[in-house]
C-alpha cells in the first residue's frame, strides 16, 4: 500500500495488554494472540489457524479482549479488515507488507507463523509506523474513480475492436468518437448493405460501446457533482491542465494532505519521482519498474500519475504562453524529450496542489482569468438544467462566485500584460 504511514506512539501507558498478529488472505485468515501484561516477557495466549473472514468479528468477540491491538499486514483487503474491527470496538493498525520480509522463515513458512512474527515485531518495537487508510467516504470516492478508469479502458478496448473489424473487412473506418461513432457506423452499415456475421459482430460491438459510453458519461457527471460540493476540489482546478477529474483523483487519493510533510513526498506518492543516478541494484530495480530510459521510477499511484502527466501535456499544448508553458518549451528547445518535460510539469503542478490542499493562500491573481474559463466549462459539463436544480445561476455568475472565493482578497492586477500571459 503506497500511502504515508502514521507515526506510532510508544508510550507504555498507551500500549494494550494483548497484541494480535493477523495474516489475512481473500477468504481466510490466521491470528496469533500474545499476552503482553508483562512488558518484559510476552507469552503466547492463543493461536487460531484458520478463520473465515465472514466470521472474524464473532471469533474476536469470543477469543480477543478489547484491550488489544491487531497488527495487519498491508494487502488488498487490509483496510476493510481494519474498518470491520474498528466498528466492533477493537483497535487495529495496518503495517507495511515488508515488515517481516527479512525475518528468518526458511524452515517455518505458514500463515500462523507470519501472524506470530507480526505480533512479535510490534512487541519488540520493530514497528514504528502504521500505514494510513482512507475513511469510508474517501473509500467510496476511490471506488468511483476506479470505476471510471475501468470503464474508460473498456470503451477504448471496444473502440479498438470496432476499428479492427472495419479495417480487416475493408469498410470505411469511423473517424468520429463518442456518440457520433455509433451513429456513423450504423449509417455506414445501412448504406453499404453489410450482412452476415460481420454485421452481427459490428452491431454487438456497437451495443457494448453505447452501454459502456453511457456508463462513462454517468460516472463523469457523478464525479463532477462531487467536485462541485467539495471546495477543496474546486480550488485544485486553479492548476493549469487539471480538469475536474484530475482534481477529484488527487483529492480522493490524498484525503489528508498533512500526512505529507513536504510537497516532494506528495510528488513521490503521485508517481512523479524522478530516477536518481546511482550505482548497484537500486538503479537497476528502478529501471525495471519504470522502464529503460524512462523519466520516472515506476512507483506511486498510477491514477494520479496519469492525470498529472496528461496535465503536463495539456500545458505544453494549450497553455504555451503561461509561465509554466514557457518553461516547458524552453526545456524542449534545449533538447529535453517532450514526455520527460511533461512529467516535470506534472510534478510542479502536484507540488502546487500540495499547497492548495493544505489551505495555503493563492499568491496572486495571475490564474484568475484562466480559472474563470475553466469554471464556465465545468458549469457546461454538468449542464445548465442540473446546475439550476442545485441552486446555481448562469455560467458567468457561477464562475465569478467561485473566483471571488479564491481571489477576492487579493489586490487587483495593475496591467493587462500579466493577464495576457495567462493561459
Amino acid at each position: 500500500m503506497n500511502a504515508k504511514r502514521q507515526q506510532r506512539r510508544r508510550s507504555v501507558e498507551d500500549e494494550p495488554r494483548y497484541v494480535v498478529g493477523m495474516d489475512a488472505h481473500s477468504k481466510k485468515l490466521a491470528v496469533s494472540i500474545w499476552d503482553w501484561s508483562d512488558r518484559f516477557n510476552a507469552c503466547l495466549h492463543r493461536e487460531i489457524k484458520c478463520v473465515d473472514i465472514e466470521a472474524m468479528v464473532k471469533t474476536y468477540e469470543r477469543h480477543v479482549d478489547l484491550d488489544s491491538i491487531t497488527i495487519i499486514e498491508a494487502s488488498t483487503n487490509s483496510a476493510n479488515l481494519k474498518r470491520m474491527l474498528n466498528e466492533a470496538g477493537y483497535r487495529a493498525e495496518v503495517v507495511r507488507s515488508d515488515t517481516i520480509a527479512n525475518k528468518e522463515r526458511k524452515r517455518r513458512i505458514c500463515d500462523i507463523v507470519d501472524a506470530e512474527n507480526l505480533a512479535l515485531a510490534y512487541i519488540k518495537g520493530d514497528i514504528d509506523e502504521f500505514v494510513w487508510t482512507p475513511s469510508d467516504r474517501y473509500t467510496e470516492y476511490r471506488d468511483i474513480m476506479f470505476a471510471y478508469r475501468d470503464t474508460s479502458k473498456e470503451v477504448t478496448r471496444i473502440s479498438n475492436r470496432i476499428w479492427s473489424v472495419c479495417s480487416r473487412k475493408g469498410y470505411k473506418l469511423p473517424i468520429k468518437g463518442g456518440k457520433a461513432k455509433t451513429a456513423t457506423l450504423r449509417a455506414m452499415i445501412a448504406e453499404t448493405g453489410i450482412g452476415g456475421f460481420a454485421k452481427e459482430q459490428l452491431e454487438t460491438l456497437l451495443e457494448d460501446y453505447d452501454r459502456l459510453f453511457a456508463r462513462k458519461e454517468a460516472l463523469s457527471k457523478k464525479i463532477a457533482e462531487i467536485v462541485l460540493s467539495n471546495p477543496r476540489m474546486l480550488k485544485l482546478m486553479q492548476l493549469q491542465g487539471v480538469n475536474y477529474k484530475g482534481a477529484f483523483a488527487l483529492e480522493a487519493a490524498v484525503e489528508d494532505p498533512h500526512r505529507f510533510s513536504k510537497a516532494s513526498k506528495l510528488a513521490a506518492y503521485g508517481g512523479l519521482s524522478p530516477i536518481v543516478n546511482s550505482s548497484g541494484d537500486e538503479e537497476e530495480n528502478a529501471k525495471r519498474r519504470g522502464g529503460l530510459h524512462k523519466p520516472l521510477d515506476g512507483e506511486g499511484r498510477q491514477d494520479v500519475k496519469f492525470f498529472f502527466t496528461e496535465a503536463g501535456q495539456s500545458v505544453l499544448t494549450s497553455c504555451a504562453n503561461s509561465k509554466l508553458g514557457k518553461w516547458g518549451w524552453a526545456m524542449i528547445n534545449r533538447g529535453k524529450p517532450r514526455n520527460k518535460v511533461a512529467c516535470a510539469i506534472g510534478r510542479k503542478l502536484l507540488t502546487y496542489g500540495w499547497h492548495i490542499l493544505r489551505g495555503d493562500p493563492t499568491p496572486n491573481r495571475d490564474s484568475e482569468a484562466f480559472f474563470k474559463r475553466k469554471m464556465r466549462s465545468f458549469h457546461q459539463a454538468i449542464g445548465a438544467k442540473r446546475m439550476h436544480e442545485l441552486g446555481y445561476g448562469t455560467r458567468n455568475e457561477f464562475a465569478d462566485a467561485q473566483a471571488e472565493l479564491i481571489y477576492g482578497n487579493l489586490q487587483e492586477q495593475t496591467t493587462n500584460t500579466e493577464a495576457k500571459a495567462v493561459c
